[in-house]
């Protein structure tokens, strides 16, 4: 009886020593590691988009706005829902480069071959007009119905965007030219030369002093008066306060390879500028920056930003990534 103990004994210390054995080669797995979350500040809010196309612009006037890729989308409750407009008849393949509102019924939406879509319905319709032209690239409203558009020429409409005449040619290499004005006499073109400035409603245009500035493929301009503006380019934001006859580095960027950098400034002390997947803000006229959104994903990238005032915002980017700012 002993003997047969015994046995039973050994076999199971070395059933139990198997099993101890089984669990140090399999160990329990490490929990996953967190998944990472975008940093948005009070205030932003990451809206879900209706499908994953790359955004290239948005602009709202009060709660009526539009977001561009190769198709139109229209929000008609400040972004936070949006639907897909149809595309007119006849318009060919396309991917939209820049918006332009006059007011929430008249808008303007660019084709870079030599297209303009506009709508005088906040969208139920849409018109093809044809210009004769090629890489146009921005579009721009001075009033509710007068606006002007650029490529290799400047171009104006004073009916929405029925009916346009040209008013000068540039000499210069074309591109992507960048397009901003004050009022209706004075505005500026960002080129891949330099900033170009009108002073008689785009009728003539002089280059004015960016000699230091390495422009590279383009970038966004904005200013606030006739003194005051700022201008973007792969490496960095300059701001000039003459008019443009000279410029200073106010931001330097992080993410400089094929990378648009967007400015809007509500105020004069008060602005964003995007940086790739971040949006940097400051409140003293460009001196310093804080950074108050930074998507979780470094590669998708935010193309534009757009603001009513100081307290309604929104940005959009690849992949579908519309941002929204509310106070």
């Amino acid at each position: 009886m002993k003997k047969i103990l015994f046995i039973i004994s050994i076999s199971s210390l070395v059933l139990f020593s198997s099993c101890k054995k089984d669990n140090n080669n399999n160990p329990t797995p490490p929990p996953p590691s967190p998944v990472p979350s975008d940093t948005l500040t009070a205030g932003w809010t990451k809206i879900n988009f209706i499908d994953t196309s790359d955004l290239v612009d948005i602009f709202f006037i009060n709660n009526t706005g539009f977001a561009i890729s190769s198709n139109i989308y229209k929000s008609s409750d400040g972004g936070n829902t949006w639907a897909q407009l149809t595309s007119p008849p006849g318009l060919g393949p396309n991917h939209f480069e820049n918006i332009g509102m006059g007011n929430e019924m008249n808008a303007i939406f660019i084709d870079p071959l030599n297209q303009l879509v506009s709508t005088h319905n906040a969208g139920a319709s849409l018109t093809i007009t044809a210009l004769p032209t090629t890489l146009l690239t921005d579009v721009f409203f001075v009033d509710s119905t007068s606006a002007y558009a650029v490529g290799k020429s400047v171009w104006k409409t004073i009916d929405g965007g029925d009916n346009w005449i040209k008013l000068y040619d540039f000499t210069a290499s074309a591109g992507y030219n960048s397009l901003f004005f004050t009022n209706e006499q004075t505005g500026w073109v960002l080129k891949k030369e330099g900033v170009y400035k009108t002073i008689n409603g785009g009728v003539g245009w002089q280059l004015v002093n960016t000699d230091t500035i390495n422009l590279g493929y383009g970038g966004a301009i904005f200013f606030l008066n006739s003194d005051t503006g700022y201008i973007s380019n792969p490496y960095s934001v300059e701001k000039t306060v003459n008019g443009g006859a000279s410029w200073d580095k106010v931001f330097t960027c992080t993410y400089t390879t094929s990378v648009y950098h967007d400015i809007h400034f509500v105020s004069e002390n008060v602005g964003y500028i995007t940086d790739g997947p971040r949006i940097f803000k400051t409140t003293d006229g460009g001196n310093t920056w804080t950074k108050v959104v930074a998507l979780a994903s470094s590669s998708y990238y935010l193309s534009e930003l757009h603001f009513t005032d100081a307290n309604h915002g929104w940005a959009c980017g690849q992949k579908g990534t519309i941002l929204k700012y509310s106070q």
